[in-house]
């Protein structure tokens, strides 16, 4: 027999093993994920789940892996694109152009299907415009999940992802296909996807702007700061750090990056 107390149990035991902070999702969404689990085992209650994963450490990579897909959607946190529309991404295309370099190197990691490189590439191929061809836009995608990656390079999504593109937009850069909408090649090719692992995949170097939103939440602290510090190596000079909103910089780094805004949490390397 299910009872609170078990879930509750369950939400330490996940935050406890693996860093999940499951009060940042919604008990409905987290039951309907953990139930995959449970089916799979054959398991009929929360108490026994929790024997299961006491018994079983592996299970917790599954169970992760369910828990973690999927959160995204196009243009996630209206007030952060309209940042990085407005000031942050004008700033850099100034300074490119200041400097002479043609560049502009982007980084999303923990890319999901696809929907925030994408929603970035968008917006840089809005404010480029006829520009865009004196530039190399490089915008390089990495997540853990193989099917999200392939979900991300085929651009196909439900109209409920596309809720905050609109409608100038919608027409666009997507073509309507049967209940879905497949986005553009002009956009898709200006992102590459690539399965890697934040804490062993291979370093990236002169990055403009990393956006890593929602991620750090799985980690424990210790593994937070080896991240942010593998961030800050990646980053070129003043390059910019975009994390989740609901997600705090590492006290150890607070000399290693400025803040640029507190409410969407974007950071500025400390040269």
């Amino acid at each position: 027999m299910e009872t609170r107390d078990d879930f509750e149990l369950l939400k330490d035991m996940i935050q406890r093993e693996r860093g999940f902070n499951c009060k940042n999702y919604k008990d409905t969404t987290l039951k309907r994920r953990i139930n995959v689990r449970m089916k799979v085992n054959n398991v009929q209650s929360y108490g026994e789940y929790i024997r299961l994963l006491i018994n079983n450490k592996r299970e917790y990579d599954k169970l992760v892996d369910v828990l973690t897909i999927n959160f995204t959607e196009f243009f996630r946190d209206k007030e952060m694109f309209d940042l990085l529309r407005e000031e942050i991404f004008p700033e850099l295309i100034d300074r490119k152009k200041r400097e002479g370099k043609k560049v502009i190197s982007i980084w999303s990691a923990g890319c999901a299907a696809g929907e925030e490189p994408y929603s970035i590439a968008i917006i840089l191929q809005e404010l480029l415009g006829d520009d865009m061809k004196n530039f190399v836009v490089a915008i390089k995608a990495t997540d853990i999940d193989e099917k999200c990656l392939g979900d991300a390079v085929r651009g196909l999504y439900e109209k409920d992802l596309l809720k905050n593109v609109g409608v100038e937009l919608l027409e666009k850069y997507f073509d309507k296909v049967c209940d879905y909408y497949r986005l553009r090649d002009s956009i898709k090719s200006m992102v590459k996807f690539e399965k890697s692992d934040l804490i062993n995949g291979k370093p990236q170097h002169y990055v403009d702007v990393i956006f890593c939103r929602n991620v750090f939440i799985y980690f424990s602290r210790d593994t937070q700061k080896e991240i942010f510090e593998a961030f800050y190596d990646s980053l070129a000079k003043e390059g910019y750090l975009v994390i989740g909103k609901t997600e705090t910089m590492h006290e150890a780094m607070h000399k290693k990056f400025n803040l640029v805004s507190l409410s969407e949490r974007i950071f500025r390397k400390v040269s």
